[in-house]
């Protein structure tokens, strides 16, 4: 098969778009999900099995009895197919039966050869084998659809027993990497078939959206109708408790009047309704996203809500830009700034800056700097002209807890109250993963070929 190494730094070949069935070791019930798999030789790869997702429930529950979880990985597939093992559905509904619902007639299933699993029938190639409890080896690191690599961790193995193939197959394959990709297409196509199921859960949500720019999970924006004092953070507390969405970082709240979807629109209701001390919720020490290497260990983290909605107050009036000073002048260090919205100060920061807390620290207690809204510290490497990489660049680095700072913060009883101007430090850090970068010579090959590509 010719499976890929997509980036200089990965750790090997990877098998990047599997459809991974694996069965409830109680219930007998099917999931599909898509989990990277590195291939270590002829018989074994990883099975990059993430938090919050359905396989990797089942390994956990596999292991508890001390028995191995038996696994057919599809290659290939209809869209629908793909599409479905993709959406975050609820836990027990087979994503198989999901494919069949939104493409209007079943997927057709067949049995797996050495393993009692249902498998899309017109799959191209069906690798089938077990994962052994407590067996784990080192996988990655692997450029990943946060722009960075992830880590390499120790992940499950999976034995191969068995390989079927159509006649003639076609081998399918995805590459991830810095947004855009190709998964935009993907994670786009997902959330609006699942927009639907949280407003049918949750009436008060008008609609919802999530950046690929930003890796997805990193910031999701929901307008909300509230319909009495504080329903919105009802709201968000409800969704953070929702299968793969618990995985949000940064969720903005906004009226049912602004588009989700509309970068400016949400900037434009953070900077008019969005007040520090009664409209920003921390939530520190959480699960946090797999990929995501901000948090103080691996698969931790923490979230921040910032409410938006305006509910309960006028809308601040911002006549013009408020930026009263020369951000130039809080340091040498500061290479170029850009002002969002009149009152959100984005500036970015030489490479290799060692002090660009005490920089962020500088700028939100600036006397000159009270009348703004927040303060974000970016590094060199991203253009903060350009709004795809400065969503990618702000919110893939930095861990709300341990990266967002205020004016003030008091407690009230035992309530932690921020006020003043929020500062975000979304610097590139020691100890995060490296940013992804291709091979020169890679870029200078594929420009010398690109006419014959589509020839």
């Amino acid at each position: 098969m010719p499976i890929l190494k997509c980036w200089p730094d990965d750790g090997g070949r990877f098998i990047t778009l599997p459809l991974v069935r694996t069965r409830d070791p109680a219930t007998g019930a099917h999931n599909m999900g898509i989990y990277r798999m590195q291939v270590y030789d002829r018989s074994t790869t990883g099975m990059h099995m993430q938090i919050q997702k359905g396989g990797a429930f089942h390994h956990v529950d596999a292991e508890r009895e001390s028995k191995p979880l038996d696994i057919a990985v599809a290659l290939g597939g209809d869209p629908a197919l793909i599409l479905s093992a993709i959406i975050p559905l609820p836990e027990g509904i087979d994503e198989a039966g999901f494919a069949g619902v939104m493409r209007g007639r079943a997927t057709p299933m067949s049995k797996a050869k050495t393993v009692d699993i249902r498998i899309p029938a017109h799959a191209e190639f069906v690798i089938e084998g077990q994962l052994k409890p407590g067996e784990r080896r080192l996988e990655g690191p692997f450029g990943d659809h946060f722009g960075h690599y992830s880590g390499a961790a120790d992940f499950p193995v999976f034995q191969v027993k068995a390989i079927t193939r159509k006649r003639n197959p076609v081998y399918p394959a995805t590459v991830v990497g810095k947004p855009p990709q190709e998964d935009r297409a993907l994670g786009d196509a997902a959330q609006l078939a699942t927009k639907p199921l949280i407003r049918l859960m949750r009436k008060e949500v008008r609609d919802m959206w999530s950046y690929y720019e930003s890796g997805f999970h990193n910031l999701l924006v929901v307008s909300v109708d509230s319909r009495y004092s504080r329903e919105q953070m009802k709201t968000a507390f409800g969704i953070l408790g929702e299968g793969q969405l618990s995985l949000t970082k940064v969720m903005v709240l906004v009226d049912s009047q602004t588009d989700p979807s509309d970068i400016k629109s949400v900037v434009r209701a953070i900077s008019r309704n969005f007040r520090v001390e009664p409209d920003f919720r921390l939530l520190a020490r959480t699960a946090q996203d797999t990929l995501d290497f901000t948090g103080d260990a691996f698969q931790h983290g923490s979230k921040m809500v910032l409410d938006a909605t305006g509910y309960g107050h006028e809308p601040e009036r911002v006549d013009g830009p408020q930026l009263r000073f020369d951000p130039a002048a809080l340091s040498s260090a500061i290479v170029k700034h850009r002002l969002l919205c009149d009152n959100i100060l984005a500036m970015q920061v030489k490479s290799g800056y060692p002090k660009q807390r005490e920089l962020l620290e500088r700028a939100v207690n600036d006397p000159r700097a009270r009348s703004l809204k927040a303060v974000v510290l970016v590094s060199e490497d991203v253009d903060i002209e350009d709004d795809v990489a400065l969503i990618w660049g702000i919110f893939t680095r930095f861990d709300c807890a341990l990266d967002v700072i205020f004016t003030e913060q008091r407690f009230v009883g035992i309530t932690p109250v921020f006020s003043g101007v929020m500062g975000i430090d979304a610097t590139w850090k020691p100890g995060y993963q490296k940013p992804l970068e291709m091979d020169p010579d890679i870029v200078r090959l594929v420009d010398r070929k690109w006419d014959k590509y589509w020839a």
